[in-house]
Order: structure tokens, then sequence, then C-alpha cells
């Protein structure tokens, strides 16, 4: 039983990873076809993928009628993505080579999270007119990002004269691996968790909470190996965005409509919010480097401490 878990574990994680390699060759492909910055590519396309992992775990929790677990997984993710992953991003990386357009990109992100905060501080029940806001803000998000010039630091791509349709094609191929891999990661931890006797909330705390940002981890790893930083920067970006947008919009269509104010606590809330004001500086203003990656990572693990011990 152990070791089929424990080969289990490994294939998963095996696939996982290729598939986040494989999403992440084509997108670049794209970019260079359709001539996009590499930072939309990370929010638009790489993000979405690596969201869906929190996307079912909603749709799991709200069929449970556990809207306490919804609401911990986005703010969660949210705060793991920019504390955890983006940690992980700057810690290689000396210089953030974001031109112009890109920083117009972070004045997005930080207003959307902004008014985010507002929903949930002012006690709003967030139903489908909220979230047709939410999503005519993203339509702009996208329609004025679309227009922008590319960077000029447009990669070189190893996949040549393959028809963009075929290019779509394996990006939805690498993205269903990565779901059904990601998914099949949890179960087998779990697994072998339960095998030793560990708690059913911690197991929820540790083993489900990770496998969720696993995706936006390993593709975060690969983008920077590939030394493709803007592709890493955009898909933490786009999952915060889809993450807010998503997981609210999952909830709004099977409860009619969702109040995160007395799901969160109010660390919860602020920490949110400020997650991302300094996720903004630290990009904003170029910062990088080992310093700062430990003092994000050693934040994260203070903040999991602080919620479980």
């Amino acid at each position: 039983m152990i070791f089929q878990n424990f080969i289990g574990l490994l294939v998963s994680l095996s696939i996982l990873i290729w598939s986040c390699d494989y999403a992440i060759k084509n997108s670049i492909a794209i970019s260079n076809v359709f001539k996009i910055r590499e930072i939309f590519v990370g929010i638009f396309i790489i993000a979405i993928g690596t969201s869906l992992p929190e996307f079912a775990a909603t749709f799991q929790a709200l069929k449970l009628n556990s809207e306490g677990i919804v609401a911990g997984n986005l703010v969660g993710s949210n705060i793991a993505n920019i504390l955890l992953v983006g940690g992980i991003m700057v810690f290689p990386i000396v210089h953030l080579n974001l031109g112009k357009e890109d920083k117009s990109t972070f004045r997005f992100f930080l207003i959307f999270s902004f008014l985010f905060f507002l929903l949930i501080i002012f006690n709003l029940n967030i139903d489908l007119k909220l979230g047709l806001i939410l999503i005519f803000l993203l339509i702009l998000f996208f329609y004025f990002e679309l227009k922008k010039p590319p960077s000029e630091d447009v990669s070189e791509s190893n996949i040549k004269d393959q028809s963009t349709y075929k290019l779509v094609f394996k990006i939805i191929l690498a993205f269903i691996a990565l779901f059904f891999s990601s998914r099949y990661f949890i179960d087998y931890a779990k697994n072998l968790t339960e095998v030793f006797g560990v708690a059913e909330t911690t197991i929820g705390i540790t083993v489900v909470a990770f496998g969720t940002s696993l995706p936006e981890v390993v593709a975060t790893i690969i983008s920077i190996i590939k030394k493709q930083n803007n592709l890493a920067i955009g898909n933490i970006l786009g999952s915060n965005i889809a993450n807010i947008l998503g997981i609210t919009l999952i909830a709004i269509f099977i409860n009619g409509e969702i109040n995160y104010y007395n799901l969160l606590t109010n660390i919860d809330k602020w920490l949110f919010l400020i997650t991302s004001i300094i996720f903004f500086i630290i990009i904003y203003l170029r910062l990088a480097g080992k310093l700062i990656s430990i003092g994000l990572i050693l934040s994260y693990l203070a903040y999991f401490a602080y919620q479980y011990i």
C-alpha cells in the first residue's frame, strides 16, 4: 500500500512537471506567433492552467456546503502565490526586465486586488451583478493588454513551423495532464499521510494546500530555468486574478452569492491586501535577490505557523 502510493506520487509529480514544461514551451511559441508579450501569456494562458486545481477544490467544497474552505482556498492560494511562489521566483533573478507597459499591468493587479479587498471588508454579498462587474473589468484589462506592443525581449522558441491550432491543442493537452496529475498527487499524498496516522485537518492544511499551489510552483521554476522571467511573473499575477474571479464566479453559479467577511479572520483579510502591495512594490521597483526571497518564504512559513500551531 505504501509502496504503491509512493510510486503513484512520483509518477503524478513527473507528469505534472512534464505538463508544465510542455505548456510553457508551446505558450512561448504562441507569444512569438502573435507577437504578444510574455507577461500577457503568463497571465492569460499559463495562469488559467495552473489555477485549475483551485477551481476543482472550490467546486468540490461548495458541493459539500463548505464555504469556509472556498474562502480559505482563495485567500490562502493568493497569499501562497505571492509569498511562497514569489519568494522562489525572485531568489535567482538579479534583474527584472520590465518595461513601461509591464508596470501598468501591475497597477491593474493592485487596483483589482484592492477592489476585491473592499468587497470583503465592507461585508458585501457578492452576487451576479457584482460578478459581472468583475468580469467587465477583466475584459477591459484583457483588451488594453492585447493592444500593447510586444516587449523587446521576445523569446526564440524551439517550436517552429507549427500551426496555431496545433499549438493551442498542445497547450490544452498539457493543461488536462496538469489538472489530473495535480489531483492524483494530492490523493496519493493524502493516502500516505493517512497511513502514518496524520490528522485529517493537518492533511488539508499541508497536503491539499500545497497540492493546489504545486502547479504555480513548478511553472515558476521551469519558467526561470528557461530564463522566461516575465512568464513567471505573469503566472503569479494571472493566478491571483484567476483565483479571485474564477472561485467567486463558481460560488455565485452554485450558491447565487457569497460573502467572504465572516469566513475569514481579520489577519487573512489584511494579509491578502498587504501581500498584494508588497508584491507590487517588489516588482515595480525591480527588487530581487536572496534576502527578499528568504524574507518572503519565511513570512509564509510564519503565517502558516500562526494559522495552525
